[in-house]
């Protein structure tokens, strides 16, 4: 048998668009294990769970009040002896996260080849989003392979010198993994949280329109969301006719910023826990648009038809931005609330997916990619 391919997955985002990659891998009889740090460990065991998949290797990294330079030692030292202990021919990592960046420069000590899978996203601010700017343009100098969602991405990484043979433009594997979950729930295939779905119900039928709010970039923490928090709280009273549905990221800088906004007790927005991957998608099929500082969510409303304000200063995805789907907002709160409003008013058509960021063939195509490169 050959050596194995490692897919190395720390955070929610990484294994909903990496896990769908592996199953793929799999399908084909490619010798294949999964890597999990559990960088953040319930929100990942939860995409687990729905995919019904169990992680080859737990480095159960997460600890309370973890930091950069505790994640950073800790995940390079236990990827280091699963590098060893299996002698991989590749390791995939995706993105931008501390665990992308640490497993990628352990694999390159190691001299063991790098797949790099969503490459080539770039601000040009190495300080937002932070610390992720600097984890992919890092991972970019160490990868043999990068697989980059958009013309877009293959353009940044041919413009910093990586050679053209080494880059391949795969569309998002985020596509993936939605239309996969969105076809779960449209056949009523999974069971989706039922106070969610009588919040939903509820709403559709007083008129309401229905908005998810997140909010939760390190680079915001403090004044920024702050002032994103009390532009909501202003356009829920302003607009009593809406629903606003925000899931609270666990980080204890976006609860203190939610008490000093005094959100928490507005009765048009309701704060709930972070969502389920499939309850995620379910409340963006019924949402009327989405405000968030979030990366993937950007590309998951933009692919259902759903117009998205974007709570950053600058974005690694100009292509919602430059198609018009996406409003670029930050933490301005005239530009917050206009947009907010503009959205509000906008009246309610059929909603067409898009594939500016991928058509959903992403994990094919890398899988096929690969299959040639070595020799599979």
């Amino acid at each position: 048998m050959n050596k194995p391919i490692i897919l190395v997955v720390g955070t929610r985002a990484e294994a909903i668009k990496l896990v769908p990659l592996y199953f793929a891998l799999k399908k084909e009889k490619i010798n294949t294990l999964l890597c999990a740090t559990f960088q953040h460990s319930d929100l990942l065991q939860q995409v687990f769970d729905i995919f019904n998949v169990t992680p080859d290797f737990n480095l159960d990294v997460m600890i309370k009040n973890q930091d950069l330079f505790y994640l950073q030692k800790t995940i390079m030292d236990r990827t280091k002896e699963v590098y060893e202990k299996v002698k991989p021919q590749l390791v995939l990592v995706h993105g931008d996260t501390t665990t992308t960046m640490s497993s990628a420069l352990a694999a390159f000590y190691l001299h063991i080849p790098v797949g790099h899978v969503e490459a080539g996203l770039r601000t040009g601010n190495m300080k937002s989003p932070f610390p992720e700017e600097l984890n992919r343009k890092l991972v970019g100098q160490i990868a043999d392979y990068h697989f980059a969602p958009t013309a877009f991405s293959t353009a940044n990484l041919l413009a910093e010198g990586i050679k053209r043979e080494r880059v391949f433009c795969t569309g998002n594997t985020v596509v993936d993994s939605l239309n996969w979950m969105r076809d779960l729930i449209n056949n009523k295939k999974i069971e989706i949280d039922k106070y969610l779905i009588n919040l939903i119900e509820i709403a559709k039928k007083e008129n309401k329109k229905i908005i998810l709010l997140t909010a939760h970039r390190r680079e915001s923490f403090g004044s920024g969301l702050e002032r994103i928090f009390g532009v909501v709280k202003k356009f829920a009273n302003i607009y009593k006719d809406s629903l606003i549905i925000f899931p609270m990221h666990p980080n204890p800088n976006v609860l203190l910023a939610a008490e000093k906004a005094d959100i928490l007790n507005i009765n048009n927005i309701k704060i709930i826990n972070a969502l389920s991957y499939k309850d995620l998608v379910y409340v963006l099929l019924n949402s009327n648009f989405v405000v968030t500082d979030s990366g993937g969510i950007q590309e998951e409303a933009v692919s259902l038809g759903k117009h998205v304000i974007v709570l950053r200063d600058v974005t690694e995805r100009w292509e919602g931005v430059w198609d018009g789907s996406e409003d670029l907002v930050g933490t301005n709160e005239n530009l917050i609330l206009s947009s907010m409003e503009k959205c509000y008013h906008l009246k309610k058509t059929n909603e067409k997916m898009s594939s500016i960021y991928g058509d959903g063939n992403a994990c094919q195509r890398i899988v096929s990619i690969l299959k040639n490169k070595l020799n599979l």
